[in-house]
């Protein structure tokens, strides 16, 4: 069965998405119906992860879930995106980071986004209905709803009208 999965799934995107979706529900995601999730996705952990309808989550992307992720209806997220809702904590002064824990803070993205490729959403960030992050963003601060935003960190390039 495995030798046929890895012979048979790379040449059928679709049928990857539907074990990929069903996988994740079964591991506590709460996945709507015609997401596509293509091969190379990494999601840390299933359970803190809820997407709704019509979705697509290109090849590469990372998703850490500790904090939450909630991703809206009809969004689309680009090659090598990384969703962080956790980050490492810095300690006061002069502390260890190394086990000193983490901070996490839900992320969620509203219906109808573009996340462009290689783009990087931090913990906390709430993106806007309808909002375009252009490739290669950092996104540190809330999007709001119709904006296009692009760079390191992310700015608004210009609101849809």
């Amino acid at each position: 069965l495995v030798e046929w999965l890895v012979a048979v799934l790379p040449r059928h995107p679709g049928l990857y998405a539907a074990i990929k979706r069903q996988l994740l529900n079964l591991a506590g995601a709460k996945i709507g119906h015609n997401v596509h999730i293509y091969p190379g996705v990494r999601i840390f952990v299933p359970k803190g992860l809820t997407v709704g309808n019509n979705v697509s989550i290109s090849s590469y992307v990372v998703i850490t879930t500790a904090g939450t992720v909630s991703i809206g209806n009809n969004v689309l997220v680009g090659y090598g995106s990384q969703i962080l809702s956790a980050n490492h904590h810095i300690p006061e002064n002069r502390g260890i980071i190394f086990g000193s824990g983490h901070d996490c803070k839900p992320v969620v993205i509203e219906d109808g986004v573009w996340i462009g490729a290689n783009v990087t959403v931090l913990p906390g960030v709430r993106v806007g209905k309808g909002a375009v992050v252009a490739a290669g963003a950092v996104v540190t601060k809330d999007v709001a709803p119709f904006a296009i935003v692009g760079g390191v960190p992310a700015a608004v390039i210009r609101v849809r009208e």
